[in-house]
């Protein structure tokens, strides 16, 4: 094996397999996080993990009972989040023209108000809720 050909040593391996996060506590903090670590019977890389996973796992619920909300009750889930932004919100796909993948479109594109809501606006201008047109 000539010197160019090293052979890759555990460390090197294991160095791949796990990468390194440095974290700077100043004294007084790092105490506090170990007693909560030891309170519930952890290291405090276990605790991190855990509240790390537990800040994930909350993520996701939060994340799905906003789609269950917004699938059984768009219309009050449309006006908590416009309340949110202050405005128009919009979110929508449309084939391409051409290949027919979706193109996305939202409220944020520099062209929203100049050409997009317009456009929509003129698309859907005849239509109506069903209640609407019943008591007109």
């Amino acid at each position: 094996m000539s010197k160019k050909e090293k052979k890759e040593r555990y460390i090197d391996r294991w160095r791949k397999q796990h990468k390194e996060v440095r974290l700077y506590f100043k004294a007084e903090e790092y105490e506090v996080l170990k007693d909560l670590a030891s309170k519930h019977n952890m290291s405090v890389k276990e605790y991190i993990l855990k509240y790390a996973n537990d800040v994930k796992k909350a993520f996701n619920e939060g994340y799905r009972k906003a789609l269950v909300e917004f699938i059984e009750k768009p219309c009050s889930f449309y006006w908590a989040v416009r309340k949110i932004y202050d405005g128009d919100i919009a979110l929508y796909e449309v084939p391409c023209s051409i290949c027919g993948k979706p193109m996305i479109f939202n409220h944020k594109d520099s062209n929203w108000e100049s050409e997009e809501k317009p456009a929509l606006m003129r698309t859907f201008k005849n239509w109506y809720h069903v209640s609407c047109k019943r008591s007109y």
